[in-house]
């Protein structure tokens, strides 16, 4: 296994919500070969997404296609999926995501013995899980948050999805939460786990909520995904 400790560079970057996230630079050699690995897989991670997966679609290079335009298909979809009647919507994310996706995860997504082996070497030199920062692991994490999208779905809803925010929509409190459930739990079988500190639920008529972007003006608090009264 090579060694990479030290063909990393680290960057931490403020998160909007606050606090930091940790970047990983791999080295341009690294880069290429992590895009060589996944890109095989591309296309059938597109195909497990579903029209409700918005975000870090992929190409057949493992690249990640425009984010703006996805960001707000997204917004659209939430506000307009909320705005259809008297509705239960339960949103969440995932704690720790890309840090949380070990060889559990990419087993189930049916990830090849090189691309394992490359995390591997990797995790040896310091990264969890997926390294935050490129591509392929944008991709990669797509697909694996998928399998969750489609447990959702068999049990009646699938999600909104922009990363790991969710948003789940449905005609009554039994039905959301069923929904919710099958994804927390099949996240939990990929050894990832549902934010309990974020995940809110709400009707739709009761409380007035409406889609909002997250709060960016300086001097203002930050808020959710979901801009509540």
């Amino acid at each position: 296994m090579h060694d990479r400790r030290g063909s990393i560079r680290w960057e931490r970057l403020p998160k909007p919500t606050g606090g930091e996230r940790t970047i990983a630079r791999l080295s341009p050699r690294d880069v290429t070969a992590y895009r060589l690995l996944v890109a095989p897989m591309v296309a059938t991670i597109e195909r497990s997404l579903g029209p409700r997966a918005f975000a870090n679609r992929g190409t057949r290079t493992a690249r990640v296609r425009p984010w703006e335009p996805a960001r707000r298909a997204w917004r659209v979809a939430a506000a307009s999926a909320m705005a259809a009647g008297d509705l239960t919507v339960v949103i969440g994310d995932v704690r720790d995501c890309y840090g949380s996706m070990g060889e559990r995860a990419l087993v189930a997504l049916d990830a090849g013995d090189e691309l394992v082996a490359f995390l591997r070497s990797l995790h040896a030199a310091g990264v969890r899980g997926l390294p935050v920062g490129p591509d392929p692991s944008a991709i990669l994490a797509n697909g694996i948050l998928a399998i969750a999208d489609r447990a959702a779905a068999a049990a009646g809803c699938r999600p909104i999805r922009w990363v790991d925010d969710v948003v789940v929509v449905a005609a009554g409190r039994r039905s959301a939460w069923r929904a919710f459930d099958a994804w927390r739990r099949t996240l939990q079988e990929l050894g990832l786990e549902a934010h309990d500190g974020k995940t809110r639920c709400f009707s739709t008529r009761s409380s007035g909520a409406a889609f909002a972007p997250r709060t960016s003006t300086p001097g203002t608090p930050r808020r959710g995904i979901i801009a509540q009264p």
